[in-house]
């Protein structure tokens, strides 16, 4: 798929790109595996494949908070109420991904909602529905039909593939996995489509793209699948979700009512933008991998847990982290890790194995 003649995985000491990597990461190598083998010994938690794979995901979140990243990729607890957030979301990009296999219309409209409320209906049955509002059933349905209405005749780019996933590299033996949604060309260049839902569009939901993690993965992969000229960017397709406006007995909605709303961002990047990203990114990886040597020395009698330290400025950030009870007096959670707590079982991410996925590939 494309063109893969320039990879760019990996940064050199002079500032340029190179197709294979250096010798002098042995070394390392051997190091982290003696770390990872050692840790199984000493601490009271299993090790799990997963904990070597990083994706876009675990990344950012290791960014905002080190001790949530432990609870959530390392012990692999999660809640067993569904987010719907989550899942609403997943729902969505099933109907998006119908629209751009067949075309955007009616007919694949009626088409996605079936593939979004079969799987939704498997998260959350009917008894749900108000209380999720307005992420819910009712109104994706609408938001299908005025989606067509929106980008019908707007959409004239080609689509080249729909949901390819796989992993890249970023430095000798760091990969990064990835699953892009839809990659398009029109006449600016070839760019990545992602779908997004929220609840309310503004100037800040628009600005955070442009430092995201996941969009400068997304922008990597397309350097090292296209040739840079090539490359326009990753444009964010948000969809915003409102219930249907009231409306007056003449038919008029009420003064101040919202519907749902459409919105793209354009992300671009430059050569030189992503040459420092691949350093910053590159340092992240590393930064992980410490937490985890720091952890295989770490013992469940010790007072603090000094591997994947609290950020407490995140604890609130989007609204309380689902283990701010726990996570506020365990100063070290190894003593409680045998099991996860009542409401929470362990289901670790795995980049690896994300359904849907139609084509793959190892950059």
């Amino acid at each position: 798929m494309g063109r893969s003649a320039r990879k760019i995985c990996w940064p050199n000491s002079r500032n340029g790109w190179q197709d294979s990597p250096p010798q002098d990461y042995v070394e390392g190598r051997l190091h982290r595996a003696l770390c990872i083998i050692l840790m199984a010994t000493l601490v009271n938690i299993d090790e799990h494949d997963t904990w070597k794979v990083q994706d876009a995901t675990k990344l950012q979140a290791y960014m905002n908070c080190p001790r949530r990243y432990f609870f959530e990729y390392v012990l692999g607890w999660r809640s067993e109420i569904p987010n719907n957030h989550l899942e609403f979301g997943t729902a969505w990009h099933m109907a998006m991904e119908v629209f751009y296999e067949k075309g955007v219309s009616l007919e694949s409209a009626a088409e996605g909602y079936k593939k979004f409320e079969e799987y939704y209906r498997e998260q959350f049955d009917e008894t749900w529905d108000e209380g999720n509002a307005p992420k819910n059933p009712g109104n994706a349905l609408r938001a299908l039909a005025q989606y067509v209405q929106t980008y019908q005749d707007v959409d004239d780019f080609e689509v080249l593939h729909i949901e390819v996933a796989g992993s890249v590299a970023i430095a000798p033996d760091k990969p990064i996995y990835f699953k892009t949604d839809t990659i398009c060309r029109d006449g600016s260049g070839v760019f990545s489509l992602e779908h997004k839902t929220g609840s309310y569009f503004n100037t800040k939901w628009a600005a955070q793209w442009r430092q995201k993690m996941q969009v400068s993965v997304y922008s990597h992969v397309l350097f090292c699948l296209f040739e840079p000229e090539e490359v326009y960017g990753v444009k964010i397709n948000g969809v915003f979700f409102a219930n249907a406006p009231r409306v007056k007995a003449n038919g008029e909605p009420y003064a101040n009512s919202r519907d749902n709303e459409f919105h793209r961002v354009p992300v671009r990047k430059n050569l030189a933008a992503m040459q420092a990203w691949l350093v910053e990114v590159t340092r992240w990886y590393d930064m992980i991998q410490d937490d985890f040597n720091r952890l295989a020395s770490a013992k469940e009698e010790d007072e603090v847990l000094e591997a994947f330290p609290r950020n407490t400025e995140s604890c609130t950030q989007y609204g309380p982290c689902p283990f701010l009870d726990y996570c506020s007096v365990w100063n070290n959670p190894l003593q409680y890790a045998d099991s996860p707590p009542i409401g929470y079982h362990v289901e670790h991410w795995d980049p690896r194995k994300i359904p849907g996925v139609r084509e793959t590939v190892e950059l």
